[in-house]
């Protein structure tokens, strides 16, 4: 079982859940996961996480690489995309219409 740094589930999938499922740790994948690549982290576990959840059902995964201003970007059927530098947005696009991330907020400093 994993747990996401951060994620997001739908609303009629979180529904779709019993009421007893939705307590404690649910069972259930979200839609969009975001990770945080923490110093002690090895950069493949944690692709390999990424790619976990997408097998899984994610639709949108995050794995932000703070020390390198770096982000990959996971979808299922296409390549991780790799965003390089903190100076831009990240938006979840149409999963999660008007999400925005300020990147710039992540430096470490």
């Amino acid at each position: 079982m994993l747990s996401p740094d951060a994620s997001w589930i739908a609303w009629e999938n979180w529904n779709a859940l019993s009421p007893n499922a939705r307590h404690g740790f649910a069972r259930i994948c979200p839609d969009f996961v975001v990770e945080l690549l923490s110093p002690t982290d090895r950069l493949t576990d944690t692709m390999r996480k990424m790619e976990h959840w997408l097998t899984a059902g994610a639709k949108l995964g995050w794995l932000i690489a703070p020390g390198t201003e770096s982000v990959y970007i996971f979808e299922p059927g296409q390549p991780v995309r790799p965003v390089v530098g903190f100076d831009q947005e990240l938006e979840a696009g149409p999963l999660l219409p008007g999400f925005k991330l300020e990147l710039r907020r992540l430096r470490v400093k």
